[in-house]
Formats: C-alpha cells, structure tokens, sequence
C-alpha cells in the first residue's frame, strides 16, 4: 500500500478541521457579542439617564453653564485620559500571561494608538480657562484647577482600571474601552453641536479632544467590538466578567 500521499491528506484534514473551529468560534463570538449587548442595554439607559447627562443634552441651559462645564471637563479629562495607555499596555501584558495572545497584542496595539492623548486635554483646559478669563471675573487659575483632588468619578474610574489589571479578569478592559470610546460616538458629536449653537464656532479651539475622538473612536469602537466578538468565541466563560467590567465603567 503507497502511503506516500498520507502527510499532506493528514494536514489537509487538519487545516480543514481548524477551518471548522474557526468558523464555529466565529459564530459563538457573534452570538455571544449580542447577548453582551443586549445585558449592557441597562447600564448603558442608566447613563443615559443620569441626572448630569438629562441636563447636558435634553434640558435647557445657560451658556455660562454650559462653558463652566467644559473648563471642568477638560480638568476632569486630564486626570482620566493620562493613564489610559499605562492601563491598556499593562491590561495587555496580563492577558498575555494568562495566554490570551490575541487580546495581548491587540490592547498593545489600543495602548499605542492612545500614546499622549491627555496632552489635548491640557491644551484645551488651557485655552478654555484664558476665554472664561477674557470675559468674567474673578478669572480662574488654570494651574490650581489641575492640581486639586481626584473627583469621587475620577478615582472610581482608576479604581476600576487598577483592580482589573491586578485581578483575575484583566480581559474586561476591553469591555470598559468598548463602552467609553462608544460615548465618544454616540455623544460626542450631539455636544459639539449644541456647544456650537450656545457658544459659538471658536469655541471648537478648546475641544480638540472631543473633535479628534469623535473621529478616532468610531474606528475604535469598531475594532473592540471586533475584539470582543472574538474573545467570546473563544472564551464563552468570559461572557459575565465582561458585561461587569462595561457596566461598571459606565456607572463609575
């Protein structure tokens, strides 16, 4: 019998066969993903909700508000966007002990993509406080602002981040990054406008944070969403771990 044609039979059924698992996870991602969609569909009403959004998007407000809210979202901004991509990378680095090789490289990839992105929120904080400063008085001191405390959200937010890295479930930063870079798309470009109707177009000088990632995170967001898909798919278990970790970054 002429078993000269049984290796490459042999790698052919396994190519096959790994074709076949492929699809299968691929399948089991998708239908999984939704189910994680559907699970954060609460978390994600609640912010919407919250007393803070109803009042920025749905109920009338003064263009002095509205401006002395974003000098503090930029402040606020600083202190979250700084060590994003400390996080991911570290979040990546623990995958990859766990033998996540995949996740691994993808947040690494994320983690150098978010490389300076507090720098715009600086610069926005800067420029927002010299314009309350041309026109209102007491002007405020923009170094002072940077330098009070973390607000209650801020160290919740990087109480969140730190327990997921040094936890047994780091893969949920990928679940926090879906579901904050989501806001950047879904209200993102409803604040820019109605920013432009109360304040004006020069008013975008001091937004380039919030106009750059109304851009960039829609890519963002479609890559994670990928990710999660694939992570399901091979990691079924991972379902719950991950729809906490999204709802506690949108409750943080």
């Amino acid at each position: 019998m002429n078993n000269t044609g049984m290796p490459e039979i042999a790698n052919r059924t396994e190519q096959v066969g790994s074709l076949s698992r492929h699809f299968a996870a691929e399948g089991a991602g998708a239908t999984l993903l939704e189910e994680y969609e559907a699970r954060l569909a609460v978390a994600r009403e609640r912010f919407d909700q919250h007393p803070a959004v109803k009042a920025l998007f749905r109920d009338p407000i003064d263009p002095t508000a509205l401006e002395a809210f974003l000098i503090s979202f930029a402040i606020v901004g600083v202190r979250m966007t700084e060590p994003v991509e400390g996080w991911i990378r570290r979040a990546g680095r623990r995958c990859g002990e766990l033998g996540l090789e995949h996740l691994a490289k993808a947040l690494a990839t994320h983690a150098h993509q978010e490389a300076d992105h507090h720098l715009l929120m600086l610069a926005d904080a800067r420029l927002l406080v010299e314009r309350w400063n041309k026109a209102r008085k007491p002007g405020l001191d923009v170094d002072i602002l940077l330098g009070l405390p973390p607000t209650p959200g801020v160290a919740a937010y990087a109480g969140l981040h730190e327990g997921l890295i040094a936890g047994p479930t780091p893969y949920g930063q990928l679940a926090v990054e879906y579901e904050i870079e989501m806001l950047s798309v879904t209200y993102g470009p409803r604040l820019l406008d109605r920013c432009k109707k109360l304040l004006g177009e020069e008013i975008l000088k001091g937004l380039s944070f919030l106009t750059d990632h109304v851009a960039l995170d829609a890519g963002h967001t479609n890559f994670n969403r990928f990710q999660l898909g694939r992570l399901l798919g091979e990691q079924p278990a991972f379902l719950s771990d991950l729809v906490s970790a999204g709802s506690e970054a949108l409750d943080a």
